[in-house]
């Protein structure tokens, strides 16, 4: 298994991949990563897709009658749908759904104490200019822990005020283990990748 900080690397690059694909890239990789969200982490990743509906359906609707190109039905005038908007409607509803199933999978297979000790790691750049990156660590796994666990019409920001958290986080153990040889293996092809990527 992957250094907890390795993950969370690997999945912020696939992450940032998925945005620069075209949406026939973006389906293809959608037609392994959905179906593997909902066998191996099927009720995180319909929790996630519950709690962020209302935004897919924003992004479809938004895109397609407010994107200029060819009218879908010229009837409704400009206040129908168009082809280049109803393109990139799925796009961007594609990315943020792969986003969500690769999030789901990611949380499925780290327990709660190597997501913490991950963020810890991955922030540790940020402690030299005088971060508190346990803090920082400990709040987003809080909220992390929220978006799963808080009663419906739960207010986040008076919840991350609180003290007394409705969340209950348990006790978390940081723990600090060197990289393996496998880790070393996959941080130097991510190098590999960003550099092709970024070659002109």
């Amino acid at each position: 298994m992957l250094h907890p900080t390795v993950r969370l690397v690997l999945w912020g690059a696939t992450v940032a991949s998925t945005q620069l694909l075209p949406l026939y890239g973006l389906l293809a990789i959608g037609g392994m990563t959905l179906p593997a969200a909902a066998l191996l982490a099927r009720a995180r990743f319909f929790l996630l897709l519950k709690r962020t509906r209302w935004l897919l359906l924003s992004i479809a609707i938004l895109f397609a009658l407010a994107t200029p190109g060819v009218l879908l039905v010229p009837e409704l005038g400009s206040l129908g749908p168009t082809r280049e908007g109803v393109t990139l409607g799925l796009t961007q509803l594609m990315r943020l759904v792969l986003v969500l199933a690769m999030l789901a999978i990611l949380l499925q297979f780290t327990p709660l104490d190597d997501l913490v000790s991950g963020l810890y790691g991955l922030l540790r750049p940020l402690a030299w200019l005088g971060l508190d990156r346990g803090r920082v660590a400990l709040r987003l796994l809080l909220v992390l822990r929220y978006a799963e666990q808080a009663p419906p019409g739960a207010n986040w920001r008076e919840w991350l005020e609180r003290a007394d958290s409705p969340v209950d986080a348990g006790p978390v153990m940081l723990h600090s283990a060197p990289l393996a040889p496998a880790d070393y293996v996959v941080l130097a092809c991510l190098g590999v990748g960003a550099f092709m990527a970024a070659w002109p």
